[in-house]
């Protein structure tokens, strides 16, 4: 049985994160799928339906989380 998760957080959602918001979403593993990710991917993953909401910062993207997935480059994760 696959375990679904209420909320999964992606901070960073460039080809990576965007492709695992991808699966998760396609596989049904989580009820919402939250982004963070600067500049404009987090919005352009939102109009592709990858992910079901942007958040405007790292804190509010993974408040509630029960899943979060780090697929930014090491540097900017601090």
């Amino acid at each position: 049985m696959i375990e679904r998760f209420r909320r999964i957080a992606v901070l960073g959602v460039g080809l990576i994160g965007g492709s695992i918001a991808a699966a998760a979403r396609a596989r049904g593993l989580g009820d919402r799928v939250v982004a963070f990710s600067p500049g404009r991917d987090a919005a352009e993953a939102l109009e592709l339906g990858l992910v079901d909401a942007v958040a405007e910062d790292p804190a509010a993207a993974v408040d509630g989380a029960d899943l979060v997935v780090l697929a930014a480059p090491i540097p900017a994760l601090p």
